[in-house]
């Protein structure tokens, strides 16, 4: 009798259905399976690692490879993102920078509602990171409008610059925490590299030309103001909603 697949129920006659390409026997879940997927996760050849080093030495082909030819070399995009910004607020939670950045919004604000958005996307935003998405995808779409890539593939570069980004901000709050009298200097430094770095990235994907650069930076500093426009309005609104 031959054997059927566990997921697809489709025959198979080797180690791995010929169908799906499940594993004829699945391996018991133990330590060492729980090991083993961590490590894949975390590869250095084709995980977590090597994704973050390709991303930072050549994103524009990595991107490109990955939308064209490509989907099993790196990290899914959106997981990517997921997991840069899990990291930046572990680290941004242990070294507790956030402190003089609310102390700011609170004298700019005062007690209203922009200020607890605010407050949250200061305090989150490893998370809100995940909304500045959107804008800035938009901006980047409209910007390259006349490339062959359609909406939801700018999202993907965006995912992907975004989420090396992330970690390069996280840089920020080690410096912080390593010198707290050097906080302005520490920001400076680090929201240069930051910034640099993303518009690079989406420069290089659409070609290394000097006016792609300008549309990315420009792309990305126009899809920041937006969400930072959106929270105020929404802010005020909401208070003008309450009062009313």
């Amino acid at each position: 009798m031959t054997e059927k697949c566990g997921n697809c129920n489709e025959a198979v006659t080797g180690d791995f259905c010929n169908s799906c390409g499940q594993a004829r026997e699945l391996k018991k879940i133990d330590r060492n399976y729980v090991i083993q997927e961590l490590l894949s996760l975390v590869g250095y050849e084709n995980g977590f690692i090597f994704t973050f080093r390709e991303l930072l030495v050549n994103p524009g082909e990595v991107i490109r490879e990955y939308i064209t030819r490509n989907r099993q070399k790196i990290t899914k995009p959106i997981t990517f993102l997921i997991l840069t910004s899990v990291i930046y607020t572990l680290i941004s939670h242990y070294f507790k920078t956030d402190i003089p950045y609310n102390d700011q919004l609170k004298k700019d604000y005062g007690n209203s509602s922009v200020f607890e958005i605010m407050n949250w996307v200061q305090n989150n935003y490893g998370y809100s990171n995940l909304l500045l998405i959107l804008p800035i995808t938009c901006w980047t779409r409209l910007l390259f409008r006349k490339s062959n890539y359609n909406f939801y593939e700018t999202c993907v570069v965006i995912c992907f610059v975004m989420a090396e980004g992330m970690l390069l901000f996280s840089l920020e709050s080690i410096l912080n925490g390593l010198f707290p009298g050097m906080i302005v200097i520490n920001e400076t430094v680090t929201f240069i590299l930051a910034f640099f770095y993303i518009g690079w990235g989406i420069g290089q994907f659409y070609g290394k030309k000097i006016k792609n650069y300008f549309k990315a930076f420009f792309a990305y500093s126009l899809g920041m103001i937006t969400f930072q426009i959106i929270v105020i309005v929404v802010g005020i609104t909401y208070d003008m909603i309450m009062k009313g």
